[in-house]
């Protein structure tokens, strides 16, 4: 329902807009800019940081990637693992000096960063074990053998597991192969921290942000707070956030950055909101003084707008005092005046027209008694004719009256095609009499007989056969009335091609049929009766593509091609 807006209220509002808005708008874009810019400073600072962090990060990931492959060089290291490769004494089979070598590669490699480096594992082929560093347990000890093993001597990065003091700790293995006989003798692990090449995220904690890092299939495997672990991303980031991104070409992993955007225009929200307080206050001590200054101005317009809300009801029977005034609101009240004087006018007009209107319809109802006086005088001849013996007249008759009851009758718009059909053939049994020499071949797709068609849509186009192509070559020739179904790109057409071998048509008479068809000029009653036809089939069937086409040579008779979208009880009804 829509709300009506008073002269005055309508006039407040255009000095609103014309004087205030502009300010308020001024004030908006200011702070808009502002923000805008800010906002583009925070997503640099953002994306800088987080670009430095995950650069750091995989210079220190691959500097340890370098650390795993030194023992893969070590002659005397390799040559210690091939000799054990079928130990079945597990430690005890090693030799003092052996457990020492080992321990001192494990000793060195820890000491290359012992403040980061958890722990350094080497295993040999039975599994046995050598470790230097802290324990750090795994249960998936299957799972990151076969992964290692799969990527054949290349390094594989562990997904990060908590430890007992709530920290990450990462993981890096690779297989040793030794160089001269190329048979796997081992692997080493290696167990490290990455939170010091993570330093920048303190900084986004005391802004009140975050910092995640993603595993390829989206989850979070490391988060400063330890809230989001194992989980995706969105579930942990709400949507009022500065993110930035920096994707690992060594790991694959997604190094995230988030910010609350609130942290970061807060102050610049506080100044804005004082700002339009203040505009808020001015705004309303000018409305208060446009409102009144609006209402003395409108005051004669509203007992005029009194008057208009009132002539409806009256049905403009009412009085309009003339005015004196020569001003806007004295030519309104004088236009408003001659404007119900001159619908009192066209009121008359239209109860005339009404008038004439119910005259032609009682007369179009009087039209219709003629063929149904006709169809009954033909029944009391029929009766009389059989009275009399005269058996020819009588079944002339009643086949005559047969068509006229089709014609005229109660039947919808649309029949089957087994109901057109017959009277098709009955309406050549009744040309038969004026033609005897004429012949019907009509063949009929069973598959089609129930399908809806218009009535009445095959005797005008047999009718100008007979007419316009078979009489003028003799009065001797044939009809032949084709009705079958067809599917085409999945749907059920209908298909109908009525032919006679009468005289045929020029190739002017075949354009100006087309033509009359499509809507131009009807030059003949062959036309005339066709384009009856094309235009029933077009107001009828409004859903689907259709196709009427003629053909015809002199000499040669006459196709007509009539295809059809298939049409049967529920879709006439739901039509």
């Amino acid at each position: 329902m829509s709300m009506s807006i008073s002269f005055p209220n309508r006039l407040a509002a255009i000095l609103v807009l014309i004087l205030l808005l502009p300010t308020l708008l001024m004030n908006l874009i200011t702070f808009s800019y502002l923000k805008r810019e800010m906002q583009s400073d925070a997503a640099s600072w953002l994306q800088g940081m987080t670009r430095n962090t995950g650069d750091t990060m995989d210079s220190y990931i691959q500097l340890l990637n370098g650390i795993t492959k030194n023992p893969a060089y070590d002659y005397t290291l390799n040559n210690i693992l091939e000799s054990h490769l079928h130990n079945e004494d597990g430690h005890l089979g090693y030799s003092f000096d052996e457990t020492a070598q080992i321990n001192g590669w494990l000793s060195m490699m820890l000491e290359t960063d012992r403040n980061h480096i958890e722990s350094v594992e080497i295993f040999d082929r039975n599994g046995n074990q050598f470790q230097l560093g802290k324990s750090n347990r795994r249960d998936d000890v299957r799972d990151w053998v076969d992964q290692t093993r799969r990527l054949h001597g290349a390094a594989y990065l562990f997904p990060p597991v908590q430890g007992a003091d709530g920290r990450s700790s990462f993981a890096i293995s690779r297989l040793l192969y030794n160089p001269k006989t190329f048979h796997e003798v081992g692997m080493v692990r290696m167990f490290f921290r990455l939170d010091f090449t993570l330093e920048s995220g303190k900084e986004l904690l005391n802004r009140g942000g975050s910092l995640y890092l993603m595993n390829d299939q989206g989850n979070v495997i490391f988060d400063l707070q330890q809230r989001c672990l194992e989980q995706a991303l969105s579930q942990c980031v709400e949507a009022d956030r500065f993110q930035s991104r920096f994707v690992s070409d060594i790991t694959n992993w997604t190094l995230v950055t988030v910010i609350p955007k609130d942290r970061l225009f807060s102050k610049i929200e506080h100044i804005q909101k004082v700002i339009l307080l203040i505009n808020l206050f001015f705004f309303l001590m000018a409305m208060l003084l446009i409102v009144s200054v609006s209402y003395r101005i409108s005051f004669p317009l509203k007992r005029l707008s009194r008057l208009m809300l009132t002539a409806p009801k009256h049905q403009f029977h009412i009085v309009i005092p003339d005015t004196k005034r020569t001003d806007e609101i004295g030519i309104i009240t004088s236009s408003f005046r001659h404007m119900v004087e001159h619908i009192h006018e066209l009121i008359g007009e239209i109860v005339h027209v009404e008038d004439r209107r119910k005259q032609s319809e009682i007369a179009a109802l009087q039209a219709q008694i003629n063929p149904h006086f006709l169809h009954n005088t033909l029944s009391a001849i029929v009766m009389q004719a059989e009275i009399d013996g005269n058996y020819n007249i009588s079944t002339m008759g009643s086949k005559l009256g047969k068509l006229l009851r089709y014609s005229i009758g109660k039947e919808k718009e649309w029949v089957n095609v087994r109901k057109e059909c017959q009277h098709i053939r009955l309406y050549m049994e009744v040309m038969k009499y004026r033609y005897p020499k004429l012949s019907l071949d009509l063949q009929i797709d069973e598959q089609a007989m129930e399908w809806r068609i218009i009535k009445l849509l095959l005797q005008p186009i047999v009718e100008n056969a007979i007419i316009h192509g078979i009489v003028p070559n003799g009065q001797e020739g044939a009809i032949r009335i084709e009705i079958r179904a067809k599917r085409e790109n999945g749907d059920e057409r209908l298909l109908i091609r009525i032919a006679d071998d009468g005289v045929g048509m020029t190739t002017e008479q075949l354009q100006d049929l087309k033509d009359a068809m499509l809507g131009g000029e009807v030059r003949t009653k062959e036309s005339l009766g066709v384009r009856n036809v094309y235009e029933r089939i077009h107001l009828a069937y409004t859903k689907g593509r259709i196709c009427f086409d003629v053909e015809s040579k002199p000499g040669q008779g006459t196709v007509y091609t009539i295809e059809l979208p298939r049409m049967d009880d529920e879709t006439v009804d739901r039509g």
